[in-house]
């Protein structure tokens, strides 16, 4: 009895869960979709370059995806069972609740472990690939961030105007640049011409400026120093930073343990690289928790549609991410402890996890007010 019993119910989760899983995938993605589309009709990327920043993309959705998808299963699959009162057969027959977790702590189980791998391993190997990619792309494409007769501002600190762009060559012509990253001295160039060229050593584009002039400002904007030049070559950084530098979330679990140990405690790269190393293993946990707190709101006696579960499973995830973030924030800002602000969000929904099942497990509403409106 017990192993038809956790077949069924796992049968009774997966497919919910795999729909939800798709549809909340499949959203999510479309937010990058237009972003994809300009890098196809705009920049000209080639169609295999997009399929492979798609798939270098899915790991990190998942992350977030997948315990969305795994509450909602289950909250929908408990839910049916409740309003076709099978909840209520099985009690008749002699199982308990605490019977009845033994599949759904299985599942959540496993959604938590596969959650962990990507974490751990699949999300930083992503963003490593995606960042090989782009440099790659640029290399072979160095032209790609600029366009005639637009104001670009893709590089941070820098405004470039291009009057033409000739494709033969990546010759440039008319150009204007506002220079504002050293905000001491900030300077405007104007040339005659340019030319694109990437640099694989410091992982950045070169922009060669010929027959052109540099206006540099003092500090107060009152003074200014005027330079002619023959040639004059501006290095524009890529948009993740010169090669070998890697973000946090590029990281290894080596990689942020060095980290921890090269910066002071205190400093903004410290807490970042602590945040970081907390949430590879929070977010499994709290996959796991979140399951488990879909099991009392899916046992619920009152009975509701579809889309009431939907919209709370969606309530319930959406609450959990936003303290996660919020937590997150607090902890690069040095208001929050670096290794306590990833389990927060997880501490707070643990114990409202174990309030729900009391309350399940002792036949009570699950809002204490609910009785008393009866």
């Amino acid at each position: 009895m017990p192993r038809i019993l956790s077949r069924y119910l796992l049968t009774e989760i997966l497919h919910p869960f795999m729909v939800s899983l798709l549809a909340f995938t499949t959203i999510v993605f479309s937010g990058r979709l237009m972003r994809l589309m300009q890098l196809i009709v705009v920049k000209g990327i080639g169609l295999m370059d997009i399929l492979r920043a798609c798939f270098y993309l899915l790991p990190y959705l998942l992350i977030f995806t997948l315990p969305m998808a795994a509450t909602v299963g289950i909250m929908l699959a408990l839910m049916r069972l409740t309003v076709d009162h099978e909840v209520i057969a099985l009690k008749v027959s002699g199982l308990s609740y605490r019977q009845l977790l033994t599949p759904l702590l299985a599942f959540s189980l496993a959604v938590a472990a596969l959650t962990l791998v990507l974490t751990v391993y699949g999300a930083p190997w992503a963003r490593r690939q995606t960042q090989d990619l782009l440099s790659d792309v640029v290399r072979r494409r160095a032209d790609l961030g600029i366009q005639e007769q637009v104001f670009n501002t893709e590089f941070k600190g820098l405004v470039i105007y291009v009057s033409r762009v000739v494709a033969v060559g990546r010759e440039l012509e008319g150009i204007f640049l506002s220079d504002s990253r050293d905000r001491e001295h900030p300077q405007t160039i104007y040339a005659r011409q340019g030319r694109l060229a990437y640099d694989p050593a410091q992982g950045s584009l070169l922009l060669q400026l010929t027959d052109g002039i540099i206006i540099r400002w003092d500090p107060a904007g009152h003074r200014r120093h005027t330079v002619d030049f023959a040639s004059y070559t501006l290095p524009l950084p890529l948009a993740g930073g010169q090669t070998g530098s890697r973000s946090e979330a590029e990281m290894s679990l080596k990689d942020l343990r060095r980290a921890l140990a090269k910066n002071p405690p205190g400093s903004e790269p410290y807490n970042r690289a602590a945040v970081e190393l907390g949430q590879r293993f929070a977010l499994p946990v709290g996959a796991l928790i979140l399951c488990l707190l879909a099991v009392p709101l899916g046992l619920s006696p009152v009975e509701h549609g579809r889309t009431w579960g939907l919209v709370v499973g969606l309530g319930v995830f959406l609450t959990y991410y936003v303290m996660f973030t919020a937590s997150w924030r607090l902890a690069v800002q040095a208001k929050l402890s670096p290794f306590l602000a990833p389990w927060s969000a997880n501490i707070l929904f643990a114990l409202l996890t174990l309030y729900l099942w009391r309350r399940t497990l002792t036949e009570r509403p699950l809002l204490p007010w609910t009785s008393r409106l009866r």
